[in-house]
């Protein structure tokens, strides 16, 4: 999906740890593979409110940039903030229109928040879009067996 260069820069990134991608930030400071990076670090040590600014460094330097979309929308529903996170996951579909990820991760906001017609169309879109991804499989499969025990205890 990347071109050679810039998965060679994101894996690069992906060898060191937040004091060396700060030290790269000094000399690239609007490159959106870092910020992300930088971000997913915060994330890991449970700072959210940096995490957040980095990832909002990265949709300003591209808005376009899908991945970030998905990032950030990961973000908000650990947070627990469904709306939003309902945004980036929209916006990361529309982005990454051959990805299933965005789809099952708009899933799962709907289902959190009880629109399950919507769940099921994004678990099925998911396996749609991507038919060898087992992870999109696996969740509409666990969905709808979980769905079919909720009905028949009702």
């Amino acid at each position: 999906m990347f071109s050679d260069e810039r998965n060679a820069r994101i894996d690069h990134y992906d060898t060191l740890d937040l004091a060396g991608l700060l030290v790269l930030e000094r000399h690239s400071p609007r490159d959106v593979d870092l910020l992300v990076s930088i971000g997913r670090h915060y994330l890991k040590q449970h700072q959210f409110d940096r995490c957040h600014d980095y990832y909002s460094r990265a949709l300003a330097v591209d808005p376009d940039d899908g991945w970030t979309h998905l990032f950030m929308g990961n973000l908000c529903y650990g947070l627990s903030c469904y709306d939003e996170a309902a945004a980036y996951f929209r916006n990361a579909i529309e982005l990454l229109p051959e990805v299933a990820c965005p789809h099952w991760c708009l899933a799962d906001v709907y289902d959190k928040q009880g629109y399950w017609e919507r769940t099921e169309h994004h678990y099925r879109r998911a396996v749609e879009v991507d038919p060898t991804d087992t992870k999109s499989k696996q969740k509409l499969e666990d969905w709808l067996a979980d769905n079919r025990s909720a009905r028949q205890n009702s």
